[in-house]
């Protein structure tokens, strides 16, 4: 009784992720201001459920108290190290990066609270009815943020992409694509009636339709075809093995699919994609950052090129930058000209910059608790989220905040290794589904930072955690 309560307001919550979104987005744009609604009702819904987890089980209570004073130790020790670094060319103050520590605290705190809820729940099919639900309310918010000319840019520079009424069109996007992982496994759910089934077909298509052509991102853009690939090819192998099709079938479903793909693909030469649009427009802004003496093309960010020019004669002001700092700049600056990189692959001149700091400062305590993360100089503020937690969070961070998600990956993968003749569509498209959420962490970013991707991908794990002990009980 007591986990059932817990589910209903969790079920809930899973509905009410896109409302506080455009909540949020609404808020800030009216009012001007960094709070809105969700900053303050997501954590407090979590800290009221743990409250009464910990008033109604006994046995969580330890987890609780050793989970606390881990995270807060932890916590300490980096905003500490923040507070030594911090400099004026940081990004920006302790304030935001205590967001962040929160954010991901928050994340490990929503893991657990949803495994303890539904880990070993056979009713999975009304988990998926309502993150059915909450796409629909994603998808159904985008096509009115369009038809009454509300709707935001996804790159506001540029004024390209359309992201409705939410923050970030990289974090839409991944949510988006890993619900698609999810979504497309109600086709083989045989509990499920066919009015659902081809409302999910309906989301599906209008979401991909958006994916593709509007929201134009290339995770949106790619990650769309690759998880309706996948689905395609791993139903029709699994219903090849296990004999439940005809030829005259098979020949039709190949057809079909084919169809699909090439239909996608026509659209996208047809009306354009917005992706596609802003890729140009990347490589036409790249080559425009010249040497003014030189006139030869620049490897790093006109900025950072001025603060190098600034280093190396002498003239950058004192306190600006520590000399590790300085010394990774040049570092960066050499390398992207001895490789020919381009300001269009930020991520990882960011990267590169991010690693020679970190060689620079040599530091164990900077190694095990992290280097700050806003602490940075702006442009180098390193958006691959999984190299960012592992070198300005710290090994300590990157165990408390991601081991979790891949402990359970890791298993999942195991045990399907294992039970390799009972593997199915779901558990291909699930396994491939927590897979991807680590390539956009590390390739795009800013995926477990955001607290309605987070939920995805909780969920995904949630769901996998569920089917792989089906298998095992099988």
């Amino acid at each position: 009784m007591k986990k059932q309560k817990i589910q209903i307001i969790l079920y809930l919550y899973i509905i009410m992720c896109p409302i506080l979104d455009c909540m949020s987005f609404l808020f800030r744009n009216t009012f001007n201001t960094n709070i809105s609604p969700s900053t303050i009702s997501r954590p407090l819904f979590m800290i009221i459920i743990c409250l009464y987890i910990f008033i109604k089980d006994k046995k969580q209570r330890k987890i609780f108290i050793l989970a606390g004073i881990t995270y807060s130790i932890y916590a300490l020790v980096h905003l500490y190290i923040f507070s030594i670094l911090q400099n004026n060319s940081s990004y920006s103050v302790i304030i935001h990066e205590m967001q962040y520590l929160a954010n991901y605290t928050f994340m490990a705190l929503n893991l657990y609270v949803y495994i303890y809820a539904f880990y070993k729940n056979k009713n999975t099919e009304k988990l998926y009815k309502y993150i059915l639900i909450s796409i629909s309310i994603y998808c159904i918010s985008l096509y009115i943020s369009m038809l009454t000319g509300t709707i935001s840019n996804t790159y506001m520079l540029e004024g390209m992409g359309y992201k409705g009424w939410f923050e970030s069109g990289n974090s839409l996007s991944a949510i988006l694509v890993l619900s698609l992982f999810i979504l497309l496994n109600i086709f083989n759910k045989k509990s499920m009636n066919i009015k659902i089934k081809i409302y999910t077909g309906i989301i599906i298509l209008l979401t991909g339709i958006y994916s593709i052509l509007l929201l134009g991102t290339r995770v949106a853009l790619y990650g769309t075809i690759l998880a309706i690939i996948l689905f395609g090819i791993s139903t029709l192998i699994h219903t090849i093995i296990s004999k439940k099709i005809s030829k005259k079938q098979l020949i039709i479903f190949i057809i079909l699919f084919i169809t699909i793909i090439l239909s996608v693909i026509g659209i996208i030469f047809a009306f354009g994609s917005n992706t596609l649009k802003r890729r140009e427009k990347v490589e036409d802004m790249a080559s425009e950052v010249v040497d003014e003496v030189t006139k030869e093309q620049v490897h790093i960010t006109g900025d950072l090129y001025e603060i190098k020019n600034r280093i190396e004669n002498g003239t950058l002001e004192e306190g600006y930058m520590s000399k590790e700092q300085q010394d990774a700049v040049l570092s960066l600056n050499e390398i992207a000209t001895k490789y020919n990189l381009s300001v269009k692959q930020m991520r990882t001149l960011q990267l590169i910059y991010n690693i020679e700091l970190a060689n620079n400062q040599s530091n164990l305590l900077y190694r095990l608790f992290g280097n700050g993360y806003v602490v940075q100089y702006r442009e180098m503020v390193l958006e691959m989220e999984l190299a960012a937690i592992l070198i300005n969070f710290g090994l300590y961070g990157f165990i408390l905040y991601l081991i979790p998600f891949l402990a359970i990956y890791i298993y999942s993968f195991y045990i399907g290794i294992k039970n390799v003749k009972k593997l199915d569509v779901e558990y291909i498209m699930l396994i491939s589904g927590g897979g991807l959420a680590f390539i956009l962490s590390l390739l795009s970013g800013y995926i477990f930072f955001n607290a309605s991707t987070t939920m995805i991908i909780i969920l995904i794990n949630l769901l996998l955690l569920n089917k792989v002990k089906e298998m095992k009980k099988d």
